[in-house]
C-alpha cells in the first residue's frame, strides 16, 4: 500500500443527503456562510483549503446561499431543490429564521457581497470571479460540510499496471487501476485526472492481464 493517508476533501457535500454539491454553484456566484451568516472564506479557493475553513467554523458545517437567477442558471441546482434539499424563502431575513442564522448578518453578508460584485472587488476575501449576486427573491441555502471526494492510496502499481508486494515486487497475475490504487496523483490529485488515471491504467491492466492468461494456457 502507498499514500493510504491522503484523501482529498470536498468542501460541499449535502449535509444531511451526503449527495456533492457541485463547484458550479459556487463558481456561478453562490456564498457560502457559517451559522451566523457571515463569510469566511473566498469560495473559489482549493478544495482542501475550503473544507479547513469550514472545519474551523461552528459546528463544522455551512451554508450555500444564492438567489433564484443562480437557480434559473444552474440546472443541477433544479436537481437539488427536487431532492428536497434547499430550503427557501422570499426574503432574506425569512431564510435565516428557517436555517436558523440572525437575520440582520445574513442580510448584511449579501449586502457587502453585491456591493463587492458591482465595484468588482471582493475586499473581504479576494474571490476573482463574482457572476451573480445576492439579489432576486426567492433566496435558497443549501447545508453543506466537508466529505471524503477520493483517495491518492492504494495499492502499489508498476507503470504496466501490476500490484507490488511488500518487497515492491511484480505480484504475477495481479493487475490494479484507478481509486484502488496508490501513487499516482501525488499528495492532492487534480481535477479531471481521476478520469485519465482510470482510462490509462485500466486498458494497461486490462491489456497485460489478458496477455497473463494466454501464456498462462
Amino acid at each position: 500500500m502507498t499514500d493510504i493517508d491522503w484523501v482529498q476533501a470536498h468542501p460541499t457535500v449535502g449535509l444531511d443527503s451526503r449527495i456533492l454539491i457541485s463547484e458550479t454553484v459556487r463558481g456561478v456566484g453562490a456564498v457560502m456562510v457559517n451559522i451566523n451568516g457571515e463569510r469566511f472564506v473566498n469560495e473559489l479557493t482549493t478544495r482542501d483549503r475550503a473544507s479547513d475553513a469550514i472545519l474551523h467554523q461552528p459546528q463544522k458545517r455551512a451554508w450555500l446561499v444564492f438567489d433564484s437567477n443562480l437557480y434559473k442558471s444552474a440546472k443541477m441546482v433544479q436537481g437539488y431543490d427536487h431532492l428536497g434539499m434547499l430550503k427557501k424563502a422570499d426574503t432574506l431575513a425569512e431564510l435565516a429564521k428557517i436555517c436558523d442564522m440572525d437575520a440582520k448578518t445574513l442580510e448584511k453578508t449579501a449586502s457587502d457581497y453585491n456591493q463587492f460584485r458591482k465595484a468588482g472587488e471582493d475586499e473581504a476575501f479576494g474571490r476573482p470571479d463574482m457572476p451573480l449576486g445576492i439579489e432576486k427573491a426567492p433566496f435558497y441555502a443549501v447545508a453543506v460540510a466537508p466529505g471524503i471526494h477520493h483517495t491518492m492510496g492504494g495499492v502499489a502499481i508498476t507503470p504496466e499496471s501490476e500490484v507490488l508486494d511488500i518487497q515492491s515486487r511484480p505480484i504475477p497475475g495481479l493487475y490494479a487501476a484507478g481509486e484502488a490504487t496508490g501513487g499516482v496523483h501525488g499528495f492532492n490529485r487534480l481535477g479531471g485526472n481521476a478520469i485519465a488515471d482510470t482510462v490509462v491504467f485500466g486498458r494497461r491492466s486490462g491489456e497485460h492481464a489478458a496477455a497473463y492468461a494466454l501464456s498462462a494456457k
